[in-house]
């Protein structure tokens, strides 16, 4: 696998092949909304969410990453760790156990020092998410961070102010992804 890379699954719903994404690079799945692959990392901030996912076979070979406070619970369990220090996120001005799971594993991608991270199924709707999102990008000055999403003529121009973030659409990705072989 390229070091270089990593994709981060969020929470909303991608018509795309996840067995490509696994063969491409390392990827961290946001919380347990996908159930049908096994990925390398997941990270995770409820504690309901936690339990289905032990209690998950799809789960049983990912290292999965929380929140001190909620690895501390559960720290008898072979595949939970602990978030590692991320100072990205206290240059943000937020609390790791305040992010969402999404946030986090932005943040995780972030603090491996990817070069190159793509985002799928990253919610951006929800306007806290959003907030979130472009004060992360505002903290960024490593990585080459790339919103992936369904081939659509209407471009999104929010984060035309931001060097580090583009937008692509899966067409574009393939073409990396094709190049990257």
């Amino acid at each position: 696998m390229n070091s270089e890379n990593c994709v981060v699954i969020g929470p909303s719903i991608m018509p795309y092949d996840v067995s490509k994404l696994l063969s491409f690079s390392d990827v961290i799945l946001a919380g347990n909304t996908r159930k049908d692959h096994i990925f390398p990392y997941a990270v995770v901030n409820s504690e309901t969410r936690l339990q289905d996912m032990l209690n998950s076979p799809s789960f049983r070979n990912t290292i999965i990453l929380s929140p001190d406070k909620l690895y501390k619970k559960y720290v008898f369990f072979e595949q939970i760790d602990s978030l590692p220090s991320m100072p990205a996120v206290k240059s943000t001005g937020m609390e790791i156990e305040k992010l969402s799971e999404q946030s986090m594993a932005l943040m995780l991608s972030l603090w491996m020092e990817k070069k190159n991270i793509y985002l799928f199924g990253y919610d951006i709707q929800d306007l806290e998410e959003r907030s979130v999102l472009l004060s992360i990008l505002n903290a960024n000055h490593f990585s080459n961070i790339f919103y992936v999403r369904k081939p659509n003529p209407t471009k999104i121009h929010l984060f035309d102010a931001y060097e580090k973030m583009s937008v692509i659409d899966y067409t574009e990705f393939n073409k990396i992804r094709n190049n990257d072989k």
